[in-house]
């Protein structure tokens, strides 16, 4: 049997990126993810539960995400389940779930090319793009009379 701690999420950053330098020299970054959930009510109405992730990079992962992520961006993250345990300003312990990310997938844009020069994670579609264009201007513009 294979056992295995693993999680994949798409949403939308809550906010932007939280970035520092550990005393290690290793760059973390974190930012909450929120994921939504659609259902239909008992009268069936539709209705969507939004949840809320606290997601944690490190590495060269932290500084793509530090540059290219901001409010809002779309991001699908694969990555692993861990709980960090604290004490708060009223010695009440606490437990944290956190998702530290092994892999990502950019699904929007994310800073603009004049905030930051965005990579070339188009491949396709920017060809895809090109040529529909190419297409369009092939067209004719009048259609012959049929006899």
């Amino acid at each position: 049997m294979n056992v295995r701690n693993h999680i994949h999420l798409t949403g939308n950053l809550g906010a932007d990126p939280k970035t520092v330098t550990l005393d290690s020299g290793t760059t973390a970054t974190e930012f909450s993810l929120a994921t939504n959930e659609y259902f239909r009510d008992k009268d069936g109405n539709r209705q969507t539960r939004t949840e809320w992730h606290r997601i944690k990079a490190y590495g060269k992962l932290a500084e793509l995400f530090d540059q290219y992520l901001q409010r809002g961006s779309q991001i699908s993250i694969v990555g692993s389940m861990k709980y960090r345990k604290w004490v708060d300003k009223f010695e009440q312990p606490r437990l944290t779930a956190e998702v530290v990310a092994e892999e990502f997938t950019f699904l929007s844009s994310g800073k603009s090319p004049a905030e930051k020069s965005t990579p070339e994670l188009v491949g396709d579609h920017g060809r895809a793009a090109a040529k529909t264009a190419t297409r369009r201007a092939k067209k004719p513009t009048t259609k012959a009379a049929v006899a």
